[in-house]
């Protein structure tokens, strides 16, 4: 395990837990938003995390076999950081693309007038 594998496993849980919390939601909630809007909205920011978070969890799986089997069927260092860096580059473009999709889920939340913060308790 390396350091990205730590990352990406924050990362994955990150998003797991943003996507958890939009499908959480219910239209109840926002008395002021068409409920046909919010469940477009809760679809597409729910979507927008999935890309990401699969390819976090993936990234360290597919790294935990990656050594086992190199360990057993050795590689020339070149194919090695070759395949690495393939897997990389995939986990990286799955987290920007999840970033991007999750911005414009966040720009029609705003745009729906959906805001999320848990209501205050009262005594």
């Amino acid at each position: 395990m390396d350091q990205y594998d730590i990352i990406a496993v924050i990362v994955g849980v990150m998003f797991t837990l943003r996507k958890l919390d939009t499908q959480s939601r219910n239209a109840g909630q926002h008395p002021n938003v068409d409920p046909d809007d919010f469940a477009r909205w809760q679809r597409q920011g729910a979507a927008a995390y999935v890309p990401g978070a699969y390819a976090s969890f993936l990234r360290v799986v597919f790294h935990f076999f990656y050594i086992r089997y190199v360990a057993h069927h050795p590689l020339s260092p070149t194919a090695f950081r070759r395949v690495a860096l393939v897997v990389d580059l995939v986990w990286l473009s799955a987290v920007v693309t999840t970033l991007i999709r999750a911005h414009y889920a966040r720009e029609l939340r705003k745009k729906l007038g959906i805001v999320l913060e848990k209501p205050q308790p009262t005594r």
